[in-house]
């Protein structure tokens, strides 16, 4: 009976990825010929057509896809093996794939990636950004091993049985403000104080509906002015007096991209701090360096949490 090889599937999943043979044998460094034959074989081996062929490349079939994610598994699985037997020598060693939220990355993804290859330099690390909903399904199609999410108490739907996650930490959110707007002078500032204020709503799915939630779980609805889901022009509207807006993140900068100042406040509720979770596949086993990765994580989100306390 003919078998498939790993090689078969390397190659199946670079021509996915990438969509056509030529860069498909870029990646792998063979010729194009060499891929397409390999292709070929393995469609006759699973008697099923992978990929719909036209001028403008390769479409992966429904089939196909499905036996996509389970390339990638079986090749994660060949990694982990390998990797396992460097890691009896006491380092980690393979690929690793993390997604982020985009909001979250910018201020986390820095300093936990140089504080784990720090740590583990030879892990292959990789990442990508961006939105709850794009995220959730690179898990689901195996191109992240894990992404690290905010855990919206609000939206139960946002995590469906088919994935898994783990709380981390919480962080609180807090207000931006123009420096001479007038709650600019209390330490916190309570939710019933900006409600007839106009508000630039960050609304970036789904964190536009967790901002609206704050005031909704406490019988009150914001007075939106604008919304956006620019992070860095939220920042700089509120710096020209247009408004205020509620954030997570909280950077180290006082200023927006026009050099003009802002400030914040934390909310006067510690109660509705957003917990930040790394999300997996249900079912599928973590590895050893995705486990230390997510430590890492919960750790910096922790020192983070014990500064902003600080502040």
């Amino acid at each position: 009976m003919a078998r498939v090889t790993l090689r078969q599937l390397e190659y199946f999943v670079a021509a996915a990825e990438t969509g056509s043979v030529t860069a498909a044998a870029g990646r792998v460094y063979l010729s194009q010929s060499a891929i397409s034959t390999a292709l070929a074989e393995l469609e006759e081996t699973l008697g099923v057509q992978l990929f719909i062929r036209h001028a403008r490349g390769l479409t992966v079939t429904t089939v196909g896809r499905q036996i996509l994610l389970e390339a990638r598994q079986l090749l994660g699985q060949v990694d982990e093996l390998h990797s396992n037997a460097q890691d009896l020598s006491g380092s980690f060693s393979g690929k690793l794939s993390i997604g982020c939220y985009s909001t979250l990355a910018p201020l986390l993804l820095p300093p936990i990636i140089d504080a784990f290859l720090t740590e583990h330099p030879g892990v292959d690390l990789d990442f990508t950004v961006g939105s709850h909903a794009d995220l959730c399904d690179k898990l689901r199609d195996g191109t992240c091993d894990v992404a690290l999410l905010y855990d919206y108490d609000f939206a139960t739907d946002l995590f469906p049985a088919d994935l898994t996650k783990l709380r981390l930490q919480s962080i609180p959110p807090h207000v931006v403000l123009h420096p001479d707007h007038k709650l600019a002078k209390l330490k916190s500032v309570p939710l019933e104080k900006l409600v007839d204020e106009p508000m630039i709503l960050f609304d970036l799915p789904p964190g536009g509906d967790y901002f609206k939630s704050l005031f909704e779980r406490r019988g009150m609805s914001p007075t939106i002015r604008f919304r956006t889901t620019e992070f860095e022009l939220v920042r700089s509207l509120v710096a020209r007096g247009l408004g205020y807006s509620i954030l997570t993140q909280h950077t180290e900068t006082g200023v927006s991209y026009e050099n003009r100042p802002f400030v914040t406040r934390p909310v006067k509720d510690a109660s509705i701090g957003l917990a930040v979770v790394a999300a997996h596949l249900a079912g599928a086993r973590l590895t050893r360096r995705a486990s230390a990765f997510i430590e890492e994580c919960d750790r910096t989100l922790g020192e983070r949490r014990q500064q902003s306390a600080l502040n």
